[in-house]
């Protein structure tokens, strides 16, 4: 939830999630399929507040956090709702960009997603105040890191190292891009991070969707060295058979 990484390669795209968290903080579950009355996602749960950080579901809709908005902020005490129960709503929808614009964000955190959905990628923020829903190129990489825990310079070092990276156009696998992440081994503002023990990187999601038929959820758990491997199955929404057929 405060590094997070898209990449298109051919007909398929990538996505990838380092959470940054308290080490103290109860253990979240592994990604599961979760089977609604309407809808499958997967997504892992933080056992403290119920919510997730990262998912998709089967209309092809990518959802992941990123702790702050445009630039760092003070703490409140109490919010509202935890971010991550607005992921977590947002998985359960087919069009979660819309429903992000009707939710109603006072008193809530604030936070920036990710959303990969209609095969097109947003940068949606919530700044404490109003609500921002960016377009982004998605024939291209991007790297996002949380404007909480890394300032202007670090994040703009990251994207270099990152851009460069992306110039010897690597194979995009999970151990690739793990490989990747270790070459910056700062303690306190590498990709794999580790603040005295008070806040560390503990996991990795690796979220790979292929030919917009099958998505693969592969998680790695930094504290019990687990791996879990998921997989969904996409399904043809309206708006994708309307593009497949024009005369619809």
């Amino acid at each position: 939830m405060c590094t997070v990484v898209y990449m298109p390669r051919d007909n398929n795209v990538f996505f990838a999630s380092l959470r940054d968290e308290n080490p103290m903080r109860a253990k979240a579950t592994e990604p599961i399929i979760e089977d609604t009355e309407t809808i499958k996602f997967i997504a892992p749960r933080d056992s403290l507040a119920g919510g997730t950080w990262v998912g998709i579901n089967e209309y092809n809709n990518v959802i992941i956090l990123l702790n702050g908005g445009f630039e760092n902020h003070t703490r409140k005490n109490n919010y509202r709702k935890s971010r991550g129960l607005i992921v977590l709503e947002l998985l359960q929808t087919e069009l979660p960009v819309i429903d992000w614009n009707l939710m109603d964000m006072t008193d809530i955190e604030p936070y920036t997603l990710i959303v990969w959905s209609d095969h097109n990628l947003f940068q949606l923020v919530w700044d404490g105040h109003q609500k921002h829903k960016n377009l982004l190129d998605a024939t291209i990489p991007h790297i996002f890191s949380s404007a909480t825990l890394y300032n202007n310079t670090i994040k703009e070092y990251r994207k270099q190292l990152f851009d460069n990276w992306v110039l010897t156009k690597p194979n995009i696998s999970q151990i690739n891009l793990l490989n990747f992440f270790k070459t910056f081994t700062d303690s306190n503002d590498g990709f794999i991070m580790n603040r005295s023990n008070t806040l560390s990187t503990l996991s990795y999601s690796f979220l790979e969707i292929q030919k917009n038929e099958k998505a693969i959820f592969n998680y790695h758990d930094f504290q019990t060295f687990q791996n879990t491997y998921s997989t969904l199955n996409i399904q043809k929404t309206f708006a994708s058979l309307t593009d497949n057929n024009p005369s619809v």
